[in-house]
């Protein structure tokens, strides 16, 4: 038994730490801030939301204005046969 209490007693001896290693469990238990402000994460996601709100908007009125073209040319066509038609009539 006196070979396991031997082995044991220096296992189990006390170390010193390390040079430094103190400042380093400090510094791993302090909280990070984090690398780029919340701020300008904040703003930055406002201009992205605002920039795909404005191409939305822009898409929508280019759709509104393909309508209305189309609206202008059938109805354009609608009245250009009425007209031959009144022609032919009061002839």
């Amino acid at each position: 038994m006196d070979r396991l209490d031997e082995q044991l007693k220096i296992a189990l001896a006390r170390d010193e730490p390390p040079l430094g290693f103190a400042d380093r469990v400090i510094a791993a238990s302090q909280p990070r801030r984090p690398t780029l402000p919340y701020r300008a994460l904040a703003a930055g996601l406002v201009l992205f939301l605002a920039g795909g709100a404005a191409a939305w908007r822009h898409h929508q009125g280019e759709a509104a204005k393909a309508q209305v073209l189309a609206a202008v040319r059938i109805t354009a066509g609608k009245l250009h046969h009425i007209q031959s038609r009144v022609r032919e009539v009061t002839r």
